[in-house]
């Protein structure tokens, strides 16, 4: 709780069921907090449901349990949360599920935002009267809950007091399907978020660019970027986008070369610990990690021109694809 009010949590109940909690407690704020690998028992399910229908009252939600158990609670969950406040929702363990709420859903205080697995309709309520939201993180794990770049836009254009946004997409999507989308469908006007600090994202490079374009943050402080394995990586908005910012300044980059991955981390000085910016790709070739680097040190070419201090960091492995050996 804090100074002005106590929050009841229902997180356990050791052996009282959860109706009798509710009946014989003050009308106090509830929070919901169930979190496991196991499917609920059909009692704390029923216990579960009937916390999340106190509409009025539910102030924060935390459900990160199988499937099953999941989709019944997720169906409890609809019409107003007149003070719910943060949500963190996401299955265990499941990556073919697809999650949807109600569609009468809607949140109006809603500040802080997680959603993983779920797929989200334009016009979701949920997200269209979540106008104060500070932090939004939306983690898609099927290609069913792929949306489109100016949906986000027109999403992000309604929530001008947004300080942390992560996009992740577990799925490969084509560039050229992206960019066949951006051909047919015109962009939305320019969004400011005047208040973002942190974002983060993970897909292709094409959607980054088709989103960064439209997109200013002038008080962005942290960036963090993870690309698919691709041919090719042009991103010259990504720079344009880095332009527009005043705290993404750095003298210091390490370029670094593992058996997963390959990472590029920029700091402000050659002493920081902590870097601003970070691009990385998942890949396990030795000659398509540099590759990604050469690609990315062209594209970026104007920012990387400010370093004074470059390190290269290289773990030993072999791998190498047959058809880039040229590159060693």
């Amino acid at each position: 709780g804090s100074a002005s009010y106590l929050d009841l949590c229902l997180v356990c109940t050791y052996g009282t069921p959860v109706e009798d909690v509710l009946a014989h407690s003050p009308p106090l704020p509830l929070v919901i907090n169930y979190i496991g690998n196991e499917d609920l028992a059909a009692e704390d399910e029923e216990g579960a449901i009937l916390a999340l229908k106190q509409r009025d009252r539910v102030r924060r939600v935390r459900l990160s349990i199988p499937v099953p158990s999941l989709q019944k609670l997720i169906v409890a969950i609809d019409e107003e949360y007149p003070i719910l406040e943060y949500m963190i929702i996401g299955p265990r363990q499941d990556k073919s599920s697809i999650l949807r709420f109600p569609e009468t859903l809607q949140a109006p205080h809603l500040r802080h935002l997680t959603l993983k697995s779920f797929a989200l309709p334009i016009g979701s309520r949920l997200i269209t009267t979540a106008v104060g939201l500070v932090t939004l993180y939306l983690h898609m794990v099927h290609p069913s809950t792929y949306f489109h770049p100016n949906t986000l836009l027109r999403w992000l254009s309604l929530m001008p007091q947004l300080e942390t946004l992560a996009i992740g997409f577990e799925f490969p999507i084509s560039n050229r399907d992206v960019e066949r989308q951006l051909m047919h469908t015109p962009i939305m006007a320019p969004v400011t978020l005047p208040n973002l600090h942190d974002f983060r994202f993970w897909g292709v490079s094409t959607y980054l660019e088709a989103v960064v374009r439209w997109i200013t943050t002038p008080r962005l402080e942290k960036l963090q970027i993870a690309f698919f394995n691709q041919l090719t990586y042009s991103v010259p908005r990504l720079l344009q986008f880095m332009n527009t910012t005043e705290n993404l300044r750095f003298d210091t980059a390490k370029f670094e070369f593992s058996r997963l991955r390959v990472y590029v981390k920029v700091y402000l000085t050659r002493e920081a610990e902590m870097y601003p910016l970070s691009l990385s790709v998942d890949c396990r070739h030795f000659d398509q990690q540099v590759s990604f680097m050469a690609q990315i040190s062209n594209s970026l070419r104007q920012m990387f021109s400010a370093v004074e201090h470059l390190t290269l960091e290289h773990e030993v492995h072999s791998l190498t694809s047959e058809e880039h050996n040229e590159v060693d």
